[in-house]
């Protein structure tokens, strides 16, 4: 007993993101940096267990947020690209668990968040729109996506 327990924390002693050892997502999240910032450089530097630090000849260029947001029964996997100035670039869904509300998975609905002011929750919410059949997972991404943004906004004061 005393060995599983030594076993067990010695594995997750050395933490590696669930998004890292997943292939697939590990190449859309490289493909979306490589694409936006315009480079096959980059650097990723883990600043914590959700943010990354994206950067290029040594200066920051921008920031990379994956996390997990609940819907109805299960949880959902999303990235965020920011810039150097915490503005959202890019949202992306890379794991959606549910047999409905897969629609917030869509590039063209995700693609009102790009540059949406995260400041005033009332007016950000207003500016999202609803998606039938998926209220509980689009409630959940934009609270979440709120969080993170503004965790990231705190953090680099």
């Amino acid at each position: 007993m005393i060995t599983v327990i030594v076993i067990v924390l010695l594995f997750s002693s050395f933490k590696a993101s669930y998004w890292e050892l997943d292939k697939d997502s590990r190449a859309t999240v490289y493909q979306s940096i490589a694409k936006i910032f315009n480079s096959e450089t980059c650097n990723l530097d883990p600043i914590d267990d959700t943010f990354y630090s994206i950067s290029e000849d040594d200066s920051i260029i921008g920031y990379l947020a994956v996390t997990d947001a609940p819907s109805k029964f299960h949880r959902f996997d999303y990235y965020i690209l920011f810039n150097d100035k915490e503005e959202i670039l890019k949202v992306e869904v890379l794991h959606y668990r549910e047999n409905y509300g897969g629609e917030i998975c869509s590039k063209n609905w995700l693609k009102q968040f790009v540059g949406i002011d995260t400041e005033n929750y009332s007016s950000f919410n207003r500016e999202i729109d609803g998606i039938s059949g998926a209220t509980i997972s689009v409630n959940s991404l934009k609270h979440n996506l709120l969080k993170i943004s503004n965790k990231l906004k705190k953090s680099s004061k």
